[in-house]
């Protein structure tokens, strides 16, 4: 069994889709490897290719008004991702860059539009998982739109301990985060600062420990309130 097939078994969206299928999603895929930072596709880019995480994290963002990238979620090995761009016919609404060395299969749309219009069950599986990124991701946005920056620091900190579940540390730099509230970089600094001298946070260099939950869980909840 080739790479190409064994990545895309491993993509929820295709578990117990027929070998036929596989085979000829495989045959006509190729594996892209990125490099820490090297972007994938940029906002308005056309849109022929759906993509399956084999390795590594790509971040999906959007530039924001002030220029700088508001990444709204990240894919990792096993997620599929690039497909609701090809069903609209429409380029890209959102950028896609890799957040560590990352390897991709990149599947053609032709080839993956013909196997969505074959198998019902592959596309009822795209539209779920569709409109559950859409739904999660709107509520992000909307409730950023929302929130001071200190609280979309804290929200943002708690969602990203919650996903990586490991207990109270996340690996992030400063930039990253920034990148993820859509602040500046000094902004995202002179919060963590503060929230260090009074023991909210210890942060490193590439990552950042939460030492009060309760203390980012109040003000974030707080400021929505």
């Amino acid at each position: 069994m080739t790479e190409t097939m064994l990545a895309l078994r491993s993509a929820p969206i295709f578990e117990g889709m027929s070998d036929t299928i596989l085979t000829d999603i495989s045959c006509s895929s190729r594996i892209r490897a990125l490099h820490k930072g090297e972007v994938l596709f940029s906002q308005t880019d056309p849109a022929d290719t759906v993509y399956v995480v084999r390795s590594g994290c790509i971040a999906i963002f959007l530039a924001t008004l002030e220029g700088r990238e508001l990444v709204i979620n990240e894919m990792h090995p096993g997620d599929c991702f690039g497909e609701l761009s090809l069903i609209t016919d429409q380029p890209r609404s959102t950028g896609a860059l890799a957040r560590e060395s990352s390897e991709v299969v990149s599947i053609p749309r032709d080839v993956f539009l013909k196997e969505l219009e074959a198998e019902p069950e592959l596309m009822r599986r795209v539209l779920e998982t569709t409109a559950l990124r859409l739904r999660v991701s709107s509520e992000r946005e909307s409730a950023l739109a929302f929130l001071d920056s200190s609280a979309r620091i804290a929200k943002v900190l708690l969602q990203l301990d919650q996903q990586a579940d490991n207990d109270g540390v996340i690996k992030v730099t400063q930039e990253d985060l920034a990148q993820y509230v859509g602040l500046a970089r000094q902004t995202v600094a002179q919060a963590l600062g503060q929230w260090r001298r009074v023991g909210w946070v210890e942060t490193g260099r590439v990552k950042i420990e939460i030492k009060n939950r309760e203390a980012l869980e109040r003000l974030a909840m707080a400021i929505e309130g």
